[in-house]
């Protein structure tokens, strides 16, 4: 049973899963219902691109092929990190502070606008970084693997034995369930998440009022 919070004026909520879990998808449900979403790794990957100094520390650590034609090759640092723990944590060591900033800029600009009660923070990094302490509730995604598998295929140009890999490596649902206030359970169609997204709004706004 999920307790009120303290009064403030936004809650945080932090959304999270394991790649291809659906979370993106659960979050922009809640984006339709006009609740301000923050995109960890959709804005990680672009600040990557645009912070020289994460771009010089990249490189420094992870070898000049990290960038190809000056953008950041997703294909080859995934490889490297998704097979070692240590090389994931050097890597959120170099941009995570630098998403902290830019969601502090991002909650400030969010802040000043009316009638929000709360906003929403997506991250597949949320326990991985810290980040989950910041927040007022966690809401984990989970799914089958092989609905994850077949989500990854059509989204990324990764085999069946990298995806499955990489899996692997990421924390268990088992772990984030621990940690996080509301489980949901992707396993349907599309259609029955977005009345789990309903669902969940609907709770969260009686537990913020």
């Amino acid at each position: 049973m999920i307790k009120k919070t303290e009064n403030r004026k936004i809650k945080l909520v932090g959304i999270t899963g394991r790649m291809g879990s659906g979370k993106s998808l659960f979050s922009s449900f809640l984006k339709k219902k006009g609740i301000p979403v923050y995109y960890s790794d959709r804005r990680g990957k672009i600040l990557m691109n645009q912070i020289i100094l994460i771009k010089k520390n990249i490189i420094k650590y992870f070898g000049k092929d990290s960038y190809k034609r000056n953008k950041i090759n997703r294909f080859y640092l995934s490889e490297i990190v998704f097979q070692n723990p240590i090389a994931l944590k050097l890597l959120c060591s170099i941009v995570h502070p630098w998403v902290s900033l830019d969601f502090k800029q991002w909650m400030f600009s969010v802040s000043i606008q009316k009638k929000i009660m709360y906003v929403v923070k997506e991250s597949a990094l949320l326990f991985e970084s810290g980040s989950y302490q910041e927040c007022d509730f966690v809401i984990t995604i989970t799914s089958s693997k092989k609905n994850m598998i077949e989500r990854i295929i059509k989204r990324d140009n990764l085999n069946e034995n990298q995806i499955t890999y990489r899996l692997k490596n990421q924390i268990s649902d088992k772990k984030r369930e621990k940690k996080s206030n509301i489980i949901i359970k992707n396993y349907l169609s599309t259609h029955h998440l977005q009345k789990e997204a309903e669902k969940t709004h609907k709770m969260l706004k009686k537990l913020i009022t």
